[in-house]
């Protein structure tokens, strides 16, 4: 097999690509979402069960295939923080929820159920089956189909053109799969196009029968509507999802020009397998090539909005699904959530207590987690039987934000005073939070000019901060080496992901700062989850 930077160049519609392929490897068998105990101590090996059927009827392309495509669960996403979804009225269809995507069948067995009103504006062809799931089930189909790789320019209807199922490229393996949701990008880009000329300066005359079939004049397309992921897939930060759209470059420079759908299915090389029609002498099939085949762009459908229940929706469905019970006498909370346990970013809500109920205050903001995610802390939520989802705990130095509910102590700043009654005091340079496992003084805020010499090896200078907020993680006591000096903390120029505190934008910070009130018992509730 010769790698693709030595692929020959074959201008064709959609893919100005090699005419040298690999051969597609034989499909694997995978995880379904029946064997989540088994899979947990060992995700995506040793299990083979039958792949499952869809218990509802799909609407959407090659509808003669529609009795053989199957699903499995996608086994490298088995320990993540899913919800399990289903509509109102379909209570046997349950599907697996993750990072604004729909994964895969679910059961039970996978976590919480939350039930929504419909799938709604993401479910565009009206057939139960959410969007992003179903441009997974097209592309199963594509698979199936096995159409020849043969290019050339053709005059197709509009709307919904296509060329016969007989042949294609790799466009129209993501075009059909698409179109299998009820999205025809054919028209999707014509009238894009036609609203943004600037953005497709590569389009001198619109041209409905082939710029859907070429990969330099959709990327625009998919820049402007659909959300952008990190593209290596090996970065576990962004967990890769099946019916995630790929953009990948063949030839050596940096121009994408080849296409593919993830698959639900693991290759031999660790990594999923793309559905794609690779080039001359190939057929629409699933291969494992992400370990050597360049992605330039990784494309999800944007994230959903459903309609839940109360006891599902803000931060009361948060806390149900985490199994966290908070106390009467908590009335303000600061809730952080990650889409994910490795996600690097998240979004701090406010939520204060009004009448037994949950009210939201103020719009959510970005913050940066750790740059390895969340690791399981030491908080409240200790006493709480079976809380917070997540199995990994957080130690010194692993750069893992702690997920969990923690008590929040002292503020602190550059500045002489902070409006508000919470706690704060002025640093300088002396102060310092102590993170050396070794030192009786391990986790604990001190002074240089106090701790005597040698009493640490190393130690957080506080000053650092602009503003900052102490996190009380691993101090009810202190147990040495499970992660010291957490703060919520400002952002300094070009930082990204933290060394496991939870930073924000200085005047974010100063609002959470200003807002809290020590007689009601705030907590900082983080957790990876979604909110509805």
């Amino acid at each position: 097999m010769k790698s693709a930077c030595a692929l020959l160049v074959l201008l064709c519609a959609g893919c100005e690509r090699g005419t040298d392929a690999p051969e597609p490897r034989a499909p694997q068998a995978v995880l379904t979402h029946e064997v989540k105990a088994a899979a947990s101590s060992a995700p995506g090996a040793g299990f083979s069960p039958p792949p499952v059927r869809l218990e509802v009827k799909d609407t959407g392309i090659f509808s003669d295939l529609d009795d053989e495509v199957t699903l499995t669960f996608p086994s490298w996403v088995i320990d993540e923080p899913l919800v399990v979804m289903r509509a109102q009225g379909s209570p046997q269809q349950m599907y697996a929820y993750l990072d604004g995507a729909f994964v895969g069948l679910g059961d039970a067995s996978l976590g919480p159920v939350v039930e929504v009103e419909s799938f709604g504006a993401h479910d565009l062809d009206g057939d139960g089956i959410p969007d992003s799931l179903d441009v997974m089930v097209g592309a199963r189909k594509t698979e199936l189909n096995a159409a020849p790789y043969i290019g050339g320019y053709e005059g197709l209807a509009y709307p919904g053109g296509d060329v016969a199922r007989d042949r294609g490229v790799c466009t129209d393996v993501v075009i059909r799969a698409v179109r299998n949701a009820g999205m025809d990008l054919q028209v999707e880009l014509h009238e894009d196009i036609k609203r943004a000329p600037g953005s497709f300066p590569m389009v001198k005359r619109a041209d409905p029968h082939i710029d859907q079939r070429r990969v330099k004049t959709i990327l625009p397309y998919f820049k402007r509507h659909w959300r952008s992921l990190p593209t290596d897939p090996r970065d576990t930060s962004s967990p890769w999802l099946p019916g995630d759209v790929l953009f990948m470059q063949t030839m050596g420079d940096a121009r994408p020009d080849h296409m593919g759908i993830v698959s639900d299915k693991l290759g031999v090389s660790g990594l999923p397998e793309v559905i794609n029609n690779w080039t001359d002498g190939s057929q629409t099939s699933a291969m494992d090539f992400l370990s050597f085949v360049p992605v330039t762009h990784r494309f999800r459908l944007p994230t959903p909005k459903f309609k839940v229940a109360a006891a599902d929706a803000g931060l009361a469905g948060v806390l149900k699904r985490q199994n966290i019970s908070l106390p009467a006498q908590h009335e303000q909370v600061v809730l952080v959530t990650a889409a994910h346990a490795r996600a690097t970013q998240g979004a701090l809500r406010r939520y204060e207590r009004v009448g037994g109920s949950w009210r939201a205050v103020g719009k959510p903001v970005q913050v940066q987690l750790g740059a390895r995610g969340l690791g399981r802390g030491l908080g409240l939520h200790d006493a709480m039987e079976d809380a917070v989802r997540m199995r990994d705990p957080k130690r010194e130095g692993d750069e893992r934000s702690p997920a969990g509910v923690f008590g929040l102590g002292t503020a602190f700043g550059r500045e002489a005073s902070l409006k508000g009654e919470w706690p704060y005091r002025q640093v300088t340079p002396e102060d310092r939070f102590v993170d050396d496992p070794a030192s009786p003084h391990y986790n604990t805020w001190q002074r240089t000019s106090t701790g005597g010499k040698g009493a640490w090896a190393s130690a957080e200078a506080m000053k650092i901060y602009h503003l900052g907020l102490v996190v009380e993680h691993n101090m009810s006591p202190s147990k040495l080496g499970m992660g010291s000096a957490i703060f919520l903390h400002t952002t300094r120029v070009g930082e990204g992901a933290t060394l496991g505190c939870t930073s924000m934008a200085q005047r974010e910070l100063r609002t959470v700062l200003e807002w809290l009130e020590a007689s009601r018992a705030p907590v900082l509730v983080q957790v990876a989850g979604v909110v509805f």
